[in-house]
């Protein structure tokens, strides 16, 4: 019957904390399915204000500005019908209790209108507002806090002793003379493999379409993680396998950037039509782009093959759309200053800006003490010039002479260590955040992921900046970057090779090592390749303690269950019992230590299953040994070498 239904996904660009923006262009994009002749548009989840408000959700007056701009959305549903996601705080409290909190009970809801009136259900229950439908399933992991704002379908149903299916009825959606009943679902609804009720998966979609939906549509708000797509038609096959008998499926997803304060998260639509059997049929051709698809009768609903996707490409794209979308924070016109050093992180970071921006919106900076070599201030001068970027070079051996002077007033030495913080301190907060004072730009945090884990960077130096571009990805896949944007992007070489190693982390004589170059001879103190695998694992969403490496060492089995091969650990020594025992203990211990530099830490773009910012919640805590520990510890000390397996 949905074949007789020409439906639209408006796939579009949710600005967080921008209603009439938003709102604005779902009203172009209803108009121009009007002209069209859609019968039905559908709408992301909480594409009216954003989904990641965080306690904005808790202000009863900022809800009641979201929800005032219902009335309009009704206005323009006058000769279609329209299906798009709001909060719904109910105005009077009959029959609605506080949430758990004591607050007024608020819903992730949606809500589905027709003529100018709301739609109603095949079957209407006398306790859900006529055309609003509140989300069942409620995440509450990662950066998803569901849970903190709103009441779930779930809820509702054990408030009033009801069972679920009982609240979950198909809207009814006029064509001509006759009705389409079409289930609607919000986002998580679709992820419910891990949802159980008496041992069963609570299959949202399976009890729409018994109570009679011939089409079911699911309004999301999915952030990109690499393969999501891929993941999505996991789930709509399990949904298929799942519900027997199976109806088209409608899935439409938001682009642009969202956060949370302390993660940048990118949305890439991928908004799909799956067929009866659960296959991906009609897929969006606009990824990270707005997307009005039109699904009418000359639509082919045939399986097709999802590409499958590049990790490199595809984290590339996350970052290059987190910044150039970061408008929504940052201003409609950011600019940018960057402490260039010549090594690889900065120089990515500055390329990325550009690619993102526009070279006239960067300004780098290279600030060299007596420890900055030609190499490396070398480097930086040819990055800016590849990119055709503002270029300025500002020493600092004067300002750490005179900040050591004073700081030694006291008659007491600074150490090695303390002049190396001083120089750290000098170029991040007087010079770069003046500068960026100065000239009204935001600077930039060029650490990533391995460095922001152990801390290796200068609170109030390196560690400041306005957002952290790179700090979701490992050292490995900075320089895997670097190659991609080198190769495909540009087609030739912007990003100096000489800051580029080999596939075991080795470098020429003529090579820049990744160093801080804040004392003679200095060289970064990872083992690059071997601890970016170590931290993947560490902070997989499935992560895995100091005990889970430990155990694979005694197995034999570590560089399998890395991937890094026996190469690699023969070129850091971990082949040695008594080395991999100090530099994993090294490893985890100092990331735990470093917990509350993370806290002070700017925002991250996500690129991973599991980032820090606000994705990994930690605590300032000691480092605790467990019992199970100090056993495999001894095994270890008594291994001569490691067993490969």
């Amino acid at each position: 019957m949905t074949d007789k239904l020409t439906i639209a996904l408006g796939q579009m660009d949710v600005v967080p904390g921008r209603p009439r923006l938003n709102v604005d262009k779902m009203l172009s994009m209803i108009q121009e399915a009007k002209e069209r002749s859609v019968d039905l548009i559908c709408f992301p989840e909480m594409c009216v204000g954003g989904y990641l408000l965080g306690d904005k959700f808790l202000e009863d007056a900022y809800c009641e500005e979201l929800m005032s701009y219902n009335e309009e959305l009704l206005a323009a549903s006058e000769n279609i019908a329209i299906a798009y996601g709001n909060i719904y705080v109910n105005e009077s409290n009959e029959g609605y209790h506080p949430n758990k909190d004591g607050r007024s009970r608020k819903y992730n809801a949606v809500y589905v209108m027709q003529n100018g009136k709301y739609a109603e259900r095949v079957q209407e229950n006398g306790i859900l507002p006529v055309g609003v439908q509140p989300k069942t399933l409620l995440p509450n992991y990662r950066f998803f806090d569901d849970e903190r704002y709103f009441f779930s379908l779930l809820d509702v149903a054990m408030d009033y002793g009801k069972e679920l299916g009982e609240l979950l009825s198909p809207f009814l959606i006029s064509v001509g003379d006759k009705k389409v009943p079409v289930g609607m679902e919000l986002c998580e609804d679709l992820w419910c493999h891990d949802y159980r009720a008496k041992g069963e998966p609570i299959n949202i979609t399976k009890i729409l379409i018994e109570a009679g939906a011939e089409g079911i549509v699911n309004l999301s708000a999915s952030p990109w993680t690499f393969m999501k797509n891929n993941a999505r038609d996991r789930r709509v096959k399990y949904l298929k396998e799942q519900s027997g008998a199976f109806v088209k499926y409608y899935y439409v997803n938001c682009v642009g950037v969202q956060n949370n304060g302390k993660n940048v998260i990118t949305f890439d639509g991928g908004s799909t039509v799956y067929n009866e059997e659960g296959d991906p049929c009609i897929l969006s051709k606009k990824g990270w782009e707005e997307d009005l698809m039109i699904i009418d009768e000359k639509a082919s609903f045939s399986s097709k093959e999802r590409p499958t996707g590049n990790t490199i490409r595809e984290k590339y794209l996350a970052i290059f759309n987190g910044l150039k979308n970061s408008r929504n924070m940052l201003g409609d016109d950011p600019h940018f200053v960057i402490g260039l050093s010549g090594g690889i992180d900065s120089s990515l970071v500055a390329t990325l800006l550009v690619l993102a921006f526009g070279k006239e919106k960067v300004v780098g900076v290279n600030m060299p003490s007596q420890y900055n070599s030609d190499k490396t201030k070398g480097a930086a001068k040819a990055l800016a010039e590849n990119l055709g970027i503002e270029y300025l070079v500002l020493p600092i051996e004067d300002m750490v002479k005179s900040n050591t002077h004073i700081l030694q007033l006291d008659g007491k030495p600074l150490s090695e260590f303390n002049l190396e913080n001083v120089q750290a301190k000098i170029r991040g907060a007087s010079i770069l955040s003046n500068l960026s004072a100065k000239y009204r730009y935001f600077f930039t945090n060029n650490g990533n992921k391995v460095e922001i884990a152990l801390g290796y960077a200068t609170l109030y130096g390196d560690w400041g900046g306005a957002i952290t571009p790179i700090g979701d990805l490992t050292k490995t896949e900075v320089a895997d970057m670097c190659h991609y944007i080198n190769d495909e992007v540009f087609g030739k070489e912007i990003i100096p090779e000489l800051l580029l190693p080999d596939a075991l982390w080795r470098f020429g004589e003529e090579q820049i090592q990744p160093t801080a170059e804040l004392k003679s001879n200095q060289v970064d103190p990872m083992k690059f390749g071997y601890h970016c695998r170590l931290l993947e694992e560490a902070t997989n969403f499935q992560k895995k303690g100091i005990e889970d490496i430990m155990t694979w060492y005694v197995e034999g089995n570590l560089h399998e269950k890395l991937g890094i091969g026996m190469e690699m650990m023969l070129r850091w020594n971990i082949d040695d019992p008594k080395e991999f025992l100090r530099d994993l203990e090294w490893f985890y211990d100092t990331i735990q230590r470093n917990v509350f530099k993370r806290v002070q830490s700017p925002p991250i773009i996500l690129t991973s299953k599991s980032s820090y910012g606000y994705d990994i919640r930690e605590s300032i805590l000691p480092v605790l040994k467990t019992k199970r520990f100090k056993v495999l510890k001894e095994q270890i000390q008594a291994m001569d070498t490691y067993k490969a397996k």
